[in-house]
């Protein structure tokens, strides 16, 4: 009598498909560590916008020079906005000096329109607090130079 031995094929299929997956993996780990990165390169210059983002703030002027005004909200937010001969200086009384330096002093309450031009913000218009909302007058009397 012989005996014949039987293979059991499911443990068979099983334990190979398991060898080879777990090959894989370490296989792909081994890749995926040992490869060298490819070298960074420099990052291309961005574009210079060429539209601008626009800014409001509503605060108290805290310094004011010819060629800048700076004010801090009432949450503490100081900001320096950059005046140009474009910057409107809007008034109570509708007198226009030349420079919203000339008009407002420290501890005035103003509110600034802006915009950011180049990471720099620009103010077009620094406006008394009462001057602007629905309680002040008609924006349509000022005029460009």
């Amino acid at each position: 009598m012989t005996q014949r031995r039987t293979t059991n094929w499911p443990v068979v299929v099983g334990g190979s498909l398991s060898f080879a997956v777990a090959s894989a993996g370490v296989l792909a780990g081994a890749v995926v560590h040992f490869s060298a990165p490819e070298p960074a390169s420099a990052p291309a210059e961005a574009p210079q916008a060429t539209s601008s983002a626009p800014v409001t703030q509503h605060g108290t002027v805290i310094a004011v020079s010819a060629d800048s005004v700076t004010t801090r909200s009432d949450n503490g937010l100081i900001q320096t906005y950059r005046i140009t001969p474009n910057t409107t200086a809007v008034t109570v009384d509708r007198q226009h000096p030349a420079s919203p330096a000339a008009s407002f002093d420290v501890d005035d309450r103003v509110a600034v329109f802006a915009t950011v031009q180049a990471g720099q913000s620009v103010a077009t218009a620094v406006a008394d607090q009462s001057a602007v909302g629905p309680g002040g007058p008609p924006m349509d009397y000022i005029t460009t130079p």
